[in-house]
């Protein structure tokens, strides 16, 4: 799927705050969330919860995506009536999307915003593309 930022802002809003499914659906979405990391670390340190068809960090609500070559998040905060969107090329030792969101988010609204990790950590390029033996 291509999508445009304003289409990316529309969805995550309703992501974001249940509007794409029925009351005791979202709930039921929202039970259970669990700690989760990418194993070739390329979410890095920090704190991400898994919930039923999305992921929730620092109060954003969001979900990561890719095509060859192109990665992308975009998350929504429904406490503060905020999307952020980054998208970037694949590439090894970069700083991922993930990362860099959290250090927008970080950047706007102060260091403290929940993510488990410092502003530098989140800059910190860390992906090397490579898959533990075993895994991919």
């Amino acid at each position: 799927m291509v999508s445009t930022l304003s289409d990316l802002r529309r969805w995550s809003r309703a992501l974001g705050t249940g509007a794409l499914l029925k009351p005791a659906v979202w709930t039921e979405a929202n039970q259970g969330l669990f700690s989760f990391a990418f194993s070739d670390n390329y979410n890095g340190p920090g704190r991400w919860l898994q919930g039923l068809g999305f992921v929730e960090s620092g109060g954003f609500i969001g979900k990561e995506g890719s095509i060859h070559g192109y990665k992308s998040i975009t998350m929504y905060s429904p406490s503060r009536h905020t999307t952020i969107v980054v998208a970037s090329t694949k590439q090894t030792n970069a700083i991922t999307p993930t990362r860099m969101f959290q250090a927008l988010a970080m950047d706007v609204y102060g260091p403290n915003i929940g993510f488990g990790l410092t502003p530098a950590q989140a800059l910190a390029p860390s992906y090397t593309g490579v898959q533990p033996e075993g895994e991919g």
